[in-house]
């Protein structure tokens, strides 16, 4: 069933083929009235073609000449004359020509080009003399100067040709311009000019089904054009042979039959154009829409949040195509399996969240249980791993490492901080919490927690493979006691600057600040204010600057987790 708005441009598009008819005649009319040497009978076939598209615009040329052949049957044969203003009408619309008044001069000489082949036309309908139109009288001027007949017609012919174009194209212009755009969208449909669509850089090799559909239809009826305009000059030598035995020269005899052909294969191909244009307007309703509305939205697809998904698949099921052939099947088809892809990527990013969580709470475990042997530390890990995320922000929105933090990294850095003390496992109870000071042997032993960390979790990337995770996770455990500025007191490598890892550089003004301002059997904790002088006089010696400033920055939010945990 046709919808009400398809009813509705349907009857608006009978009017306005009407009016340009109507307009076409009215020109004519008023040529002749005036006794001008113009034709003025293709101003409506400009405006129809430019509002309404090839389509409407291809009619109006056709009927106007089929209705003035009634009065002048040579009228019959330049249908196809007026199809081919409708093309380049048309064509100059979709290009904006029409947009400014010194533009419509760019669409005169695509005119002067198509009046050459009408100078044929008129040649030969005429029995290749004199055509009796308005450029008779110029072009019997110039014939008695001495120039050819054919010859005399083109030039003859242009001299009407590019008064009469251009007058016409003003007068489209002016009316054009008068009709409100509410009224130009009516037929955007039956224009067809909602068809186009952004085509991946490696399709443009293509040709475009719309193209293609054309081409299609084009040749297939211009050979059945051919064919007939054969058949009809075999039948027609034929009949006149058998009907008027020995009353026909045979030269002259091919001479009308060649001349008869050549009228009815002029207003053949004139409707065949036409039929063309009005089964692309078909093919693009019912084939080329569909799949063009279908392909857009699919390439639109977006996978990267729920958000973007649930917008998609609403925006294809917006479409609604109603074809009643297999594009509506197809379409069912993929808002079916892009609804059901939604829902499972739904499904497996919250089994992934699981997942995730899961993953978090184990690591988070395993290092509370390391923790757990030093006596000391209570909610350490859980303090310095939100210390790391903050840093991490704060450093993005300093504008600060933006090329490796993003919320994937931010994200990594709070899991991977918990592990910075992994290594701890392997050293002695008695070391790990002695209440007093350590003896340098036992610093020594304390620092090989550093290399014991890096080498588990090496061992863990071997068993299960890489992951951003596990290597940001060794980075930290391995060197979060460098000094920035590479003095011996870093360990275990001496890194200096910016070879020490970024992820450790931030682990160590957590990890320290945590120790400073945490009690511990040997120490009360230090203020924030203390910890804050302590780290800050260290900067560019202990600590990356740009980590302390970003330190500085969020105090507030140091403070918010030291009051937390």
């Amino acid at each position: 069933m046709m919808s009400r708005h398809a009813k509705m441009t349907a009857i608006y598009t009978v009017i306005l083929i009407v009016l340009g008819v109507l307009l076409n005649r009215l020109g004519s009319r008023l040529v002749a009235a005036f006794e001008l040497p113009l034709y003025l009978d293709s101003i409506g076939t400009m405006v129809v073609a430019a509002v309404g598209g090839l389509a409407p615009g291809t009619l109006v040329g056709f009927v106007t000449n089929m209705i003035a052949g009634f009065q002048d049957s040579s009228s019959f044969y330049y249908g196809i004359i007026n199809v081919l203003i409708a093309l380049i009408a048309g064509m100059a619309y979709e290009r904006r020509w029409f947009d400014k008044p010194y533009k419509i001069l760019i669409i005169i000489p695509y005119f002067m080009i198509l009046s050459i082949p009408c100078s044929f036309l008129s040649y030969i309908l005429f029995n290749f003399d004199i055509a009796d139109n308005a450029s008779a009288p110029a072009t019997l001027a110039l014939k008695n100067m001495g120039l050819p007949i054919i010859l005399s017609q083109i030039i003859g012919d242009y001299a009407v040709e590019i008064p009469d174009k251009l007058l016409s194209l003003i007068v489209a212009f002016i009316i054009i311009r008068l009709i409100p755009e509410k009224i130009k969208n009516i037929f955007i449909p039956v224009a067809g000019r909602d068809m186009s669509y952004d085509i991946p850089k490696t399709m443009k090799k293509w040709i475009s089904l719309r193209s293609q559909v054309v081409l299609v239809l084009f040749m297939s009826g211009l050979g059945i054009a051919l064919v007939a305009f054969a058949i009809s000059y075999k039948t027609y030598m034929e009949a006149r042979v058998s009907g008027f035995p020995g009353q026909y020269d045979i030269d002259e005899l091919r001479t009308e039959t060649l001349l008869y052909c050549s009228k009815m294969f002029s207003a053949i191909l004139g409707l065949l154009i036409c039929i063309v244009a009005w089964s692309m307007v078909l093919a693009n309703r019912r084939v080329v829409k569909p799949l063009n509305s279908m392909a857009k939205e699919m390439g639109r697809f977006a996978y990267d949040s729920a958000e973007g998904r649930d917008n998609s698949v609403e925006k294809i099921k917006s479409l609604k195509i109603n074809t009643g052939n297999e594009i509506e099947e197809l379409y069912r088809a993929i808002s079916k399996t892009v609804s059901d892809i939604d829902d499972y990527i739904d499904k497996t990013n919250e089994q992934a969240r699981t997942i995730s969580e899961l993953n978090v709470n184990i690591v988070t475990a395993l290092a509370d249980i390391v923790e757990g042997r030093d006596e000391t530390t209570g909610n350490h890990v859980k303090r310095t791993a939100e210390y790391c995320m903050i840093l991490a922000r704060t450093l993005r929105s300093q504008g600060k490492f933006t090329e490796m933090i993003d919320d994937e990294y931010i994200n990594i850095i709070g899991i991977a901080a918990p592990l910075h003390d992994i290594g701890k496992i392997n050293i002695p109870d008695a070391i790990l919490n002695k209440p007093g000071r350590l003896t340098d042997e036992e610093f020594e032993i304390i620092k090989t927690h550093t290399i014991s960390g890096k080498n588990m979790i090496d061992n863990i990337i071997k068993t299960m493979g890489s992951t951003e995770y596990l290597r940001m996770a060794r980075n930290i455990a391995a060197y979060h006691h460098e000094w920035f500025d590479g003095s011996m007191k870093g360990y275990p490598d001496g890194l200096k600057g910016k070879s020490i890892p970024l992820s450790a550089r931030i682990m160590a003004v957590a990890d320290v600040f945590d120790a400073l301002v945490s009690k511990r059997p040997y120490k009360d904790g230090f203020s924030v204010d203390k910890a804050f002088e302590i780290m800050l006089s260290e900067s560019g010696t202990h600590f990356d600057p740009d980590v302390i400033n970003a330190m500085v920055e969020s105090r507030s939010e140091f403070e918010k987790i030291k009051a937390k945990y």
